[in-house]
């Protein structure tokens, strides 16, 4: 398994300086990390930020000021900013300024470059994943830029990890960190999904409780305690409301979560860099109690049994060596 690197450092920007971990670094009119800093002494900035392979999390706090964000040639991220309290706008140099207060989250790239003005003391919580992950999902990244939607059914449980995540420590063995990096690779991805109106423009039609459900459970099937009563909590409907939506899909809640976690569990099971993971952990991983309930749940859907599922992995992987030494 490749080995993910996990950082924390503490930076403290002012209007000529940034210090990280302690040291100080003079800026000049480029700034450091992106950040072109306001240049009235009153200005500025703490960040404690938290690095876990690809996934950057950091919390900031922001004297009022206006600076602006150029784009960062070491890093090509699309991220998610949660404002905590205070107010802030920010000007896409290509596309329409949106103002964010707190309780709001917004979406910006950091190969962009941005304006920016705290219109007041602003705490901010941000999250960067890999551009690519857009691609990946068919979402143009210029149409990114903007606030995120405010009833989706995703915002509390993805923001209550995010919380969690940002508090621990950088003594983080390798295997917590590929999936901690994966869970807010699926996370950011759902949220980009479920979102309908990002970058301000609507779809024609909102989605409805089976799509805002399928969207909460494909984010949230490797937790164990997912369960469809907290699927119908989370969308704030009846649990008998929610049956009935996915009775008319051809399908039933519970179903449906067993079908997204025999998917799960086989992503693991063929992918070479599980390979450490025992049967018991790939179903822990994959939202299941146990080892048995995979094994049902794969069995029902066609896939075989755990021990079947990796074999046919390693056979295909043996047949295509042969057939490039021939």
């Amino acid at each position: 398994m490749r080995q993910r690197i996990v950082r924390r450092r503490r930076m403290v920007f002012t209007a000529d300086s940034v210090i990280v971990d302690g040291v100080a670094t003079r800026t000049g009119e480029q700034g450091a990390f992106g950040l072109v800093t306001p240049r009235q002494p009153s200005w500025g900035a703490t960040v404690d930020r938290l690095d876990v392979g690809a996934v950057s999390l950091l919390r900031a706090s922001v004297r009022p000021g206006a600076g602006r964000l150029e784009p960062d040639d070491g890093e090509r991220q699309l991220v998610f900013a949660r404002v905590d309290s205070g107010r802030l706008e920010v000007v896409p140099e290509t596309g329409p300024a949106f103002s964010v207060q707190g309780g709001q989250m917004f979406l910006y790239r950091s190969t962009e470059p941005y304006g920016l003005l705290w219109h007041e003391h602003v705490e901010v919580l941000l999250v960067g994943v890999p551009l690519e992950l857009a691609d990946e999902f068919g979402i143009r990244q210029e149409a990114v830029d903007g606030r995120l939607r405010t009833d989706s059914a995703l915002r509390a449980p993805v923001l209550a990890f995010l919380e969690a995540m940002a508090a621990i420590d950088s003594a983080v063995g390798p295997l917590d960190a590929y999936f901690l990096e994966k869970l807010v690779h699926e996370m950011a991805a759902a949220v980009l999904l479920s979102n309908r109106r990002v970058g301000g423009i609507a779809e024609e039609s909102q989605p409805g409780v089976y799509d805002r459900a399928l969207s909460l459970m494909t984010a949230l099937r490797a937790d164990q305690n997912l369960t469809p009563e907290r699927v119908a909590g989370e969308l704030n409907v009846s649990l008998r409301n929610l049956q009935r939506e996915f009775s008319r899909n051809g399908s039933s809640v519970a179903a449906t979560l067993r079908r997204l976690r025999a998917e799960l569990a086989v992503q693991l099971l063929t992918d070479p860099q599980y390979d450490v993971l025992t049967i018991p952990q790939v179903a822990y991983y994959a939202g299941f109690g146990s080892a048995p309930l995979m094994r049902r749940a794969l069995t029902a859907h066609g896939w075989g049994t755990p021990a079947e599922v990796r074999q046919r992995r390693s056979e295909g992987n043996a047949l295509g060596r042969t057939g490039s030494s021939r």
